[in-house]
């Protein structure tokens, strides 16, 4: 069974002016290429022509060996991401464990959570903040949840109206999040994750709609009632927009906000290249306005709630 593994994108302070860039194809003495640190040096982000060379999506198996897919063979191979200081021969090549299948859960179950009374302590706020209407109208669109305890379930699902995965959230009573959550469909048994909200794209909202990824799935709520002219959709973190998640969008115009912190804008930063060599016609939605974690912790607005940001913009 593969796991996908999370690849920390972090820049090389010191720059390798001695490489030809694997995007345009130059020598690199101006220094605008720059190096991803640990992973080999024709993967990294080019300020002449923009491109942003990614390592592949890399999955491991039980045994902690490490694979990557290759479309050429249309197969699984074991690779390292050698460092700049280790030659390129390092590789080893073995045969992968088979990759789970994707299961579904049953629509049933969602309805009987959408049921569930007392509701979740972010529907109660939802209700205070924007009304029943706007409300029961986002907890429609999204199939929202209440689980046994409490929490809110965001459902995972797909453009075919498949539900493949829950995200169990909790929040206070004034709608901020709390460190607590659980995922009851693991993805060794199969249950993969897909956007939250991908079941609101369909083709022929192409080029007519924008569609707004965010971070969170309350930011996306809150998104959905704010702005209801626009698609809103999450995936689930700050390294939660993985390849996988990519497909449904190829064809749609696309802005990104990601959180206020400067790691969560160079993520997506480093990813709109090549999310447009995709066909996603892909935008950010820079809130930091291009400033340090530092300037942002000063102003009191380092990983500030969107919803704040949101409101601000309207009332």
């Amino acid at each position: 069974m593969l796991q996908r593994k999370e690849i920390e994108l972090i820049f090389e302070v010191r720059r390798n002016f001695k490489i030809t860039t694997p995007c345009c194809n130059r020598n690199n003495k101006d220094g605008k290429f720059v190096n991803y640190k640990n992973l080999n040096e024709k993967f990294g982000y080019c300020h002449s022509c923009g491109i942003a060379t990614l390592p592949p999506s890399i999955f491991i198996d039980d045994n902690k060996n490490e694979y990557y897919w290759n479309d050429l063979e249309s197969r699984f191979e074991s690779v390292l991401l050698i460092p700049t200081d280790k030659p390129q021969s390092e590789l080893k090549v073995t045969p992968p464990s088979k990759q789970t299948p994707q299961k579904y859960i049953d629509e049933s179950v969602i309805w009987d959570y959408f049921k569930k009374e007392p509701e979740s302590n972010l529907l109660k706020y939802l209700r205070q903040t924007y009304g029943d209407e706007k409300t029961e109208d986002a907890k429609e669109t999204y199939a929202l949840g209440t689980s046994k305890d409490g929490g809110i379930i965001f459902w995972s699902i797909n453009t075919d109206l498949k539900v493949q995965k829950a995200k169990i959230a909790y929040y206070d009573t004034n709608g901020k999040r709390t460190n607590k959550f659980s995922v009851p469909y693991k993805n060794e048994d199969g249950y993969f994750n897909c956007l939250f909200g991908e079941h609101l794209i369909y083709d022929r909202i192409k080029a007519v709609k924008t569609v707004v990824l965010t971070e969170s799935e309350k930011t996306a709520i809150i998104g959905y009632i704010l702005f209801p002219h626009y698609v809103w959709l999450a995936y689930g973190g700050i390294n939660g927009l993985t390849e996988d998640k990519l497909k449904p969008l190829i064809g749609h115009n696309v802005l990104i906000v990601p959180d206020m912190s400067e790691n969560a804008v160079d993520i997506i930063l480093n990813k709109i290249s090549y999310l447009i060599s995709l066909g996603i016609n892909a935008r950010i939605w820079d809130m930091t306005e291009g400033k340090t974690d530092k300037q942002l912790k000063l102003e009191g607005t380092y990983n500030n709630d969107l919803e704040d940001v949101f409101r601000r913009l309207i009332f």
